[in-house]
């Protein structure tokens, strides 16, 4: 693995810039000031660099570099507002496709994990786009993306769905990912899934999609019943039981793994219940061996939380009520956290030194001309490095 040396912050520019033009991530009216890559400077210096935000980022370089390949922030929002979301979530998997072909995964076997990524909003909570989400640093209300990402030795945010605005179908984005997941070539192992997820639809269209699963599970009196029957037979100890929401649902395994912190008087919440529960329909050739396998295995789901901390690095702060501005900024973390996991295979890299190369080259290029973007490709840089 190589160190970034400076000389290389326009390459990495340069890389990036190509991903993002592939298929532009958002399409310019034909009356537009700018070029793509002015917009597009602005866009990356919001996400790289202390700025973050639109106004602020285009202030900043517009002090630092001519004027003339600067366009404004109203320029900007005017832009991305003449876009669809539909267009920008296309987009995002076109750009996605080229980074996934050049990670080479295709045809390998990876686990991967279904989440839910919730985005607070403090203003009125009737803007469009705008549902209720799980209460987050004083709010419940907020813009809401279900993302897949594979979590192996490569991590990479292959899918995002925009669900603003829309009920919560687990068939649909079962069935919806996993169709992309197929179409990218990419097998899967195991599917990792948090509470929210153990339900009946989610479980029955997995099932049915052949697909391996492990899923953090919630209590109920039906649980709650098994549980104490096997305690006042075997005492308190781990177990595994057949299980089914319905008569005629899918039949699958509670994974029930006694919490060795639990405290009978104390309140019963989040980290004080009696077994730490989880659905699966992984095989069991071993009882004592399958009871240490699956909290074992479900830690990997711990990946994704270390994801959305890398994401959130390339956040850009707005107060747009735009759901296709915001649509857009989520979409620009994933691309840039993508583009970080792609490069940490041949560079010693991480956000922050990413960060910082892309907002240094930024200025680099405002002042010295697009002609040092233009003999550096993904695929170039790559083979070289």
């Amino acid at each position: 693995m190589r160190l970034v040396p400076e000389i290389q912050t326009t390459n990495l520019l340069a890389l990036t810039s190509e991903l993002f033009s592939k298929s532009k991530i958002i399409n310019l009216p034909e009356t537009a000031e700018y070029s793509f890559q002015d917009t597009l400077n602005v866009l990356l210096c919001a996400a790289t660099s202390t700025t973050n935000s639109i106004e602020s980022a285009s202030i900043d370089l517009r002090i630092k570099t001519p004027y003339k390949n600067v366009p404004s922030a109203d320029s900007i929002h005017g832009y991305i507002n003449s876009n669809s979301i539909d267009y920008v979530m296309s987009s995002f998997r076109k750009i996605n496709n080229e980074i996934i072909q050049h990670a080479n995964i295709k045809g390998t076997y990876q686990d991967a994990a279904i989440d839910f990524h919730d985005i607070p909003y403090y203003g009125d909570k009737n803007t469009p786009g705008i549902r209720g989400i799980k209460p987050k640093n004083g709010t419940s209300w907020g813009y809401s993306f279900c993302s897949l990402d594979i979590i192996g030795d490569i991590k990479l945010t292959l899918d995002v769905i925009d669900i603003n605005g829309l009920a919560k179908n687990y068939s649909m984005l079962m069935d919806s990912m996993m169709q992309r997941l197929n179409a990218m070539g990419i097998n899967l192992k195991t599917l990792f899934m948090d509470r929210e997820f153990f339900n009946n639809a989610t479980i029955s269209t997995i099932q049915g999609l052949n697909k391996n699963f492990v899923i953090a599970a919630k209590s109920n009196k039906k649980i709650n019943a098994i549980l104490l029957d096997h305690k006042k037979k075997f005492g308190r100890t781990s177990t595994f039981f057949e299980y089914q929401f319905e008569k005629d649902s899918p039949k699958f395994i509670i994974v029930a793994i006694l919490n060795p912190k639990y405290d009978p008087n104390a309140k019963k919440d989040k980290g004080n219940n009696e077994y730490h529960l989880f659905a699966t329909n992984l095989t069991v050739d071993n009882a004592s061996d399958f009871l240490k396998k699956i909290p074992d295995e479900y830690r990997k789901r711990w990946n994704i939380e270390t994801g959305y901390r890398v994401k959130n690095a390339f956040k850009i702060r707005t107060c747009s009520k735009s759901p296709v501005a915001r649509s857009l900024f989520f979409l620009i973390q994933c691309l840039l956290y993508n583009i970080e996991s792609l490069l940490k295979s041949v560079i010693e890299i991480d956000a922050y030194k990413l960060k910082s190369a892309l907002s240094d080259a930024i200025e680099i290029v405002l002042k010295e001309g697009y002609k040092l973007l233009c003999d550096v490709t993904v695929e170039k840089f790559m083979t070289s490095m």
